[in-house]
């Protein structure tokens, strides 16, 4: 692990922690240089702070590893560390969260870190639910972010938090950011728009609120890479976007201005990752991808009902999505890996064409390389710090 430090002008070296593909795959980390100062709490989180963007993603990183986490809260000064929803008997339908909170001079800083999507957690987030008209909010990320209220209830009576006097900090990545969209409303629903701060990244669509946009929840920053299909999903054309707002990274229009971006964004990326920036040199092929998914579901209800055939099955694309998830999750591999493969020659085959973009397939074991996944290169944590990078350059 790397050792972090913390400077008198509350600067902090912290561990910024690479996402890890799949649940058993290792994680590394590379020192990350962040400000985190009690003058960022008496602005208006309306007011875009980059410093508390650029602390905000490092911490979202270390949620996929509690040890990088407490070593990063503890250089920043924060206490009462507390895990849930951590161990070997998880709740798939729940969160990772990790708690903590810092005493300035009149408020309480209550950190919250929303973890990734972590192994059953894929069938949660294919679950958009059946009732989203009454609703208004994603299904299987509304559960999770009840589980994370629940729990930072908890924590502030065991820890007698002055209600009165705390203002929240709450970040995640992938799964955790659309837990976080959530978890930030509902917060700001509860103590004010002038005490949440929120800051996602790569966070999938939330809800069909019409309200969602409003200016009352103009503190929650959620962060897009417009090349990363897991941010627009589910389906805008269902009515569904995000709480708060929302800041798209540049998109490829071949333009000199946008290939000079790119490049320091490589840089960037080549320094935390060790390898070289794949990108899929726009959107055209995640456009073919949720047109797709639009023209075979173009209701909620067609998501779940309607059915199409594939590999001798009649599967709808909630279905299909859910063979995905077993197959993330190495549950009956050889049967779904059968239907993966069978998707050649039916409705399913841009979906499995995208999704397994610039994997190798072991088509003997059905395994998926998801090192090369192009997905992958899009969504993870390192791509949007590098983008986040560059981004907080040119403002």
């Amino acid at each position: 692990m790397l050792t972090s430090c913390k400077n008198h002008n509350e600067n902090y070296t912290l561990s910024f922690v690479t996402t890890p593909l799949y649940a058993d795959s290792s994680v590394d980390s590379i020192s990350k240089s962040i400000s985190l100062n009690e003058e960022y709490f008496n602005q208006s989180p309306s007011n875009f702070n980059k410093e508390l963007a650029l602390s905000s993603l490092t911490l979202a990183s270390t949620a996929y590893s509690y040890t990088y986490a407490v070593d990063n809260l503890e250089t920043m000064g924060f206490e009462h560390i507390a895990k849930f929803n951590f161990a070997d008997n998880y709740d798939e339908n729940a969160v990772g969260i990790i708690i903590a909170s810092k005493k300035f001079s009149t408020t309480t800083l209550i950190t919250v870190l929303l973890r990734g999507t972590y192994k059953k957690e894929w069938y949660s987030n294919f679950d958009i639910g059946k009732d989203i008209a009454n609703t208004k909010v994603h299904a299987g990320f509304s559960k999770a972010c009840d589980y994370a209220l629940k729990k930072l209830e908890m924590y502030m009576v065991n820890y007698g938090t002055d209600r009165d006097h705390c203002k929240f900090l709450v970040t995640g990545h992938s799964r955790g950011a659309a837990v976080a969209n959530l978890m930030g409303k509902n917060l700001i629903d509860s103590y004010g728009p002038n005490n949440v701060y929120a800051y996602t990244f790569a966070t999938p669509n939330t809800t069909i609120d019409e309200n969602a946009t409003d200016n009352h929840y103009a503190g929650i920053f959620n962060f897009i890479n417009p090349e990363d299909f897991i941010s627009y999903i589910p389906l805008e054309s269902w009515g569904f976007k995000k709480y708060g707002t929302t800041i798209v990274f540049p998109q490829n229009n071949g333009s000199e201005k946008y290939n000079d971006k790119l490049k320091r964004v490589s840089q960037y990326y080549e320094e935390l990752k060790g390898r070289p920036l794949k990108t899929f040199g726009g959107t055209d092929s995640q456009n073919e991808f949720l047109d797709k998914a639009f023209e075979l579901a173009p209701t909620v209800k067609d998501y779940y009902d309607t059915k199409y055939e594939i590999a001798g099955l009649k599967l709808s694309v909630y279905e299909y999505m859910c063979v995905l998830a077993h197959v993330l999750n190495d549950e009956n591999t050889i049967s779904n890996g059968l239907i993966l493969l069978g998707s050649d020659g039916t409705v399913f085959e841009p979906f499995k064409n995208y999704i397994t973009s610039g994997m190798d397939i072991d088509n003997m074991n059905f395994e998926l390389d998801y090192e090369s996944s192009m997905i992958g290169y899009a969504h993870t944590a390192e791509t949007y710090l590098s983008w986040l990078m560059v981004y907080i350059e040119d403002i």
